[in-house]
């Protein structure tokens, strides 16, 4: 039971990193989080600006109003493991 929901959480976490990582990039309003030109002038990807945006909720109150809420990664992980938990009662429904 726990290991099942630990394997439910890491499967929501890495799912909602993806999501929220490709969102930012594309979103207009942001754009140039992880994908980047660097000092030298080449593009390069930087995990550590996705990482300092991920833990932005943890550090600032602001990421909680409803309107930043398409920037707050916790948002996208409790959807994620919401959806999650659903496709796993309807796959339980089914089997039996």
């Amino acid at each position: 039971m726990i290991l099942n929901n630990l394997n439910k959480l890491l499967t929501a976490f890495i799912i909602s990193v993806i999501i929220f990582g490709i969102y930012v990039e594309v979103n207009p309003k942001m754009t140039n989080i992880w994908y980047r030109v660097n000092s030298e002038g080449i593009k390069t990807i930087q995990l550590d600006n996705l990482l300092e945006l991920i833990t932005g909720p943890l550090r600032y109150i602001f990421y909680w109003y409803p309107n930043y809420w398409d920037i707050n990664y916790f948002i996208y992980l409790i959807i994620t493991f919401v959806i999650i938990e659903q496709i796993n009662k309807k796959n339980l429904n089914f089997q039996s």
